[in-house]
């Protein structure tokens, strides 16, 4: 391709000449215009390759520009200035397809940098579409030998009404496996309803899974449905289900056993008729022997186990993975990104401690930040390294902090999710928190008991 011709446009005579006379000299075809209707009418004549664009001209603004030069030419790089940028401005430029947005005064080498990234944009060739595959079950992706069998799991499941009990780490995708199994059973035309088991107080369980009827408790003012009568006819997924209480457990496998259950407050109990799909990235076995888990109720959970692999054993499917949420996060951005090899090398290569999950925030992060073009490997170490800094802070805890974290799981009674909505915190994150705050205690006494 030869080189990019370039228009100039800024009201400033002076900065348009001396832009011009910088980008000339670097061996570009240049061109300018001082006023917004010599602008537009270059554009719809000319053939412009990238347009280097002032926001405030007259009564043509540059985003008046970006949209003439994007009608005119869809692939032109349009890189706006200003000296007086507001949030309102950037957001539309960006939401019109900008390549780059410089803040005036700007040194000549930060311009120059951003229209090298255009030419190399405009330059790169994007991959052609891979041919579509059969696609998995419940939408998932990847054909790795690990997940092909999760895959054969799935429909195993799905064929049967036993309980069944998804175990992998957290980020792996526990929940669209239960999904899967759910949408290829055939309770599929009724309700999929997940259960947070970090999410509910010891106290609530029976009336969230049960249900209630009126005057049960002070403010049953009316029958109550519970988690099992939502779900009537469908599946109910325990997500994290190594986190329901002790005192719950033993109800919980009476229903599963006798497949009935009674509402606080009722005289009777009721038929339940729904299938029970469990996940954990807890170790069951261990809690079991730690008396933190009921063992008859680990088998009566485990009857159907589907393990799912981390990412680090499945790295096959890491650029099938990384392509697919990338087309999600550009759907209707109008923003056109791919991700070159050496930046799917650079995935491939990583451990990825928080699985898939981690890999979709990377790759939204990337598709949000990076300019228009490739998405090179030095982006995709950025994108990486800013992830670990965020956990290594995550990790740290000053003593402060850590009694301030177990004050406020003690006010929620142990809820998780309630405490890491306080704390202002994910879960996982609170997760690995409580994980470091239970090895720093080991051996000592005195401190208040964390889990819930």
């Amino acid at each position: 391709m030869p080189q990019p011709a370039i228009l100039v446009i800024d009201d400033e005579e002076s900065l348009a000449s001396m832009v011009a006379a910088y980008l000339e000299a670097k061996g570009y075809r240049v061109a300018t215009a001082l006023t917004g209707e010599d602008a537009l009418e270059e554009i719809a004549s000319g053939d412009y390759d990238i347009v280097v664009s002032d926001i405030y001209i007259d009564e043509v603004s540059g985003l008046d520009i970006l949209r003439a030069a994007k009608n005119q030419k869809p692939e032109c790089a349009v890189i706006l200035m200003t000296a007086r940028g507001s949030v309102q401005t950037t957001v539309e430029a960006e939401a019109g397809g900008a390549f780059e947005y410089l803040a005036k005064p700007f040194e000549m080498s930060e311009l120059l940098e951003a229209v090298r990234r255009a030419e190399a944009a405009l330059q790169a060739t994007p991959p052609e579409p891979a041919e579509e595959e059969a696609a998995p079950p419940g939408g998932m992706v990847g054909f790795s030998p690990p997940m092909v069998r999760v895959y054969k799991a799935i429909a195993r499941s799905a064929r049967s009404e036993e309980t069944a009990l998804i175990t992998g780490e957290s980020g792996t995708g526990k929940e669209l496996v239960a999904r899967a199994i759910h949408e290829h059973s055939a309770r599929k035309a009724k309700p999929f309803v997940p259960v947070d088991c970090g999410a509910i107080s010891g106290s609530l369980w029976e009336s969230e899974v049960f249900g209630a009827v009126r005057g049960a408790f002070t403010g049953a003012d009316r029958d109550r449905k519970g988690i099992v009568e939502t779900a009537a006819g469908g599946t109910v997924f325990f997500d994290e289900v190594g986190e329901i209480p002790l005192e719950f457990q033993p109800k919980l496998l009476r229903f599963l056993q006798e497949k009935e259950y009674r509402p606080v407050g009722a005289g009777s109990p009721r038929k339940a008729d729904v299938r029970v799909i469990a996940a954990t990235n807890r170790p069951l076995e261990r809690m079991v022997r730690e008396a933190k888990f009921r063992e008859d109720l680990y088998h009566r959970l485990n009857v159907i186990r589907i393990d799912v692999p981390p990412l680090r054993e499945r790295r096959p499917d890491i650029p099938l993975l990384a392509k697919h949420f990338l087309d999600q996060a550009l759907a209707g951005a109008g923003k056109r990104l791919w991700l070159e090899p050496g930046a799917l090398a650079e995935m491939e290569r990583h451990q990825w401690p928080g699985n898939v999950r981690q890999l979709e925030n990377v790759i939204r992060r990337l598709a949000a930040l990076a300019p228009a073009g490739p998405i090179t490997a030095q982006a995709v170490r950025e994108a990486l390294h800013s992830r670990e800094e965020d956990e290594e802070e995550a990790g740290e805890l000053s003593e402060v902090e850590r009694r301030h974290i177990l004050k406020v799981l003690e006010q929620t009674g142990g809820n998780k999710t309630k405490a890491a909505e306080i704390l202002g915190i994910q879960r996982r994150t609170l997760y690995k928190k409580l994980a470091r705050i239970e090895r720093e205690r080991s051996g000592h006494s005195g401190v208040p008991e964390s889990s819930g």
